[in-house]
């Protein structure tokens, strides 16, 4: 992405902003999936939390899943539709009170489902409850992080503990396997569910493929996909729903921030008001070089920068970029796909103020929907 649409040059930042436009094109290709497979698309809350966006996600999407209470709570009150909930583990308390918010209740375990899959029962039910499994079947290329399928991973049981017993108590199977997946790999999990739980998918009700798959990427062939659960829905008549979070709002926004001060090191290091410890952390997590406006790789242009973070972190570094100028105090730097994973992690790690969160309205308007100050540092922690 080499252009974004108007900002005001004189905006407040750091800030995110959300771009309402390209949100709209996402959903409509998830819109597309829905009605061509036969499928639900559901909004990973984990990914993307921004309620303020959720009256236009609701126009098109089946509703929200979320990892715990409080997602399971916003979903119910600001998007409107289905909840799903799936959490590695669940307290009674958690249980009781998520029971408010959501219908469908996953579950992660074996132990899990005995001690809580009767009171899901007997205090909602309408609920419908699943089980996670785990394909053993690892498709994730950017970080051993991110494979549930790990022969370490904590998350769901093996197809040999799906005894008739446990397969009565359950209505869904839970197959979250994915991160940032191409299309044939989202064609070749659902294959090998298909081939590998037979005998559960004749028992259950629904399938839930989870999240990864990264349906709005330029190079994702949404035909290997729609094909590929008409075929599953086909063979199996079951109901089945996709919960991506981050592909939805992938490409859909921004970080906008300013050059604070130059060091004139070789290479010379601007420093930036935002930062990726704080403000972008899986620029170290993943890890990976976000890109930006108008900027080369390292040597590429006639000016070459190290951007680092306002944090007291030496490792507050978000990359190496090259400039056709030089930088200079309140240059205005945009940082393409902030959305996802980034509002949700985000710190006030040395006292360093969170962004502003604005949306860039569909007919170009921008307005800032929350802005923090002292108070919201000061409130986490006593």
């Amino acid at each position: 992405m080499s252009t974004i649409p108007y900002l005001p040059p004189d905006m407040h930042t750091p800030a995110y902003v959300a771009d309402m436009a390209r949100i709209r094109e996402n959903l409509e290709i998830a819109a597309d999936i829905k009605v061509r497979a036969g499928c639900k698309i559901l909004l990973a809350t984990k990914a993307f939390s921004m309620f303020s966006v959720f009256p236009l996600m609701a126009e098109y999407l089946d509703g929200t899943t979320a990892s715990g209470l409080y997602e399971a709570r916003l979903g119910h009150e600001h998007f409107g539709k289905e909840v799903h909930t799936y959490s590695p583990a669940y307290d009674e308390d958690e249980i009781r009170a998520v029971l408010a918010y959501s219908g469908h209740i996953y579950f992660n375990s074996l132990g899990q489902l005995r001690r809580f899959g009767p009171l899901v029962r007997a205090t909602r039910p309408d609920a419908l409850i699943g089980l996670r499994v785990n394909p053993q079947f690892s498709l994730v290329k950017n970080s051993a992080l991110y494979d549930p399928s790990t022969p370490e991973s904590r998350f769901g049981v093996h197809a040999h503990e799906l005894s008739p017993d446990v397969l009565a108590q359950i209505d869904v199977l839970h197959v979250h396997n994915l991160c940032e997946n191409m299309a044939g790999d989202s064609a070749a999990l659902i294959g090998h569910v298909a081939e590998n739980f037979t005998e559960a998918l004749g028992k259950v009700r629904h399938v839930n493929f989870g999240g990864g798959h990264y349906i709005t990427h330029s190079g994702y062939d949404r035909e290997v996909l729609i094909k590929a659960i008409r075929d599953f829905r086909a063979r199996f008549d079951v109901e089945v729903t996709l919960e991506p979070g981050g592909a939805l709002v992938y490409g859909a926004g921004y970080l906008v921030s300013r050059v604070v001060d130059i060091i004139p090191h070789d290479p010379a290091i601007a420093i930036l008001d935002t930062s990726a410890s704080t403000h972008m952390p899986d620029v170290l997590e993943v890890p990976y070089r976000p890109p930006l406006l108008n900027s080369g790789e390292a040597g590429e242009k006639a000016h070459t920068y190290i951007l680092g973070g306002k944090t007291c972190m030496t490792g507050d570094v978000i990359g190496t970029y090259s400039f056709d100028a030089p930088l200079k105090i309140r240059d205005r730097l945009v940082f393409f796909d902030m959305m996802q994973y980034s509002m949700v992690k985000n710190t006030t790690f040395n006292g360093v103020p969170l962004p502003d969160i604005g949306i860039l309205e569909e007919d170009g308007s921008y307005r800032v929907v929350k802005r923090f100050g002292y108070e919201d540092f000061k409130n986490r922690v006593s």
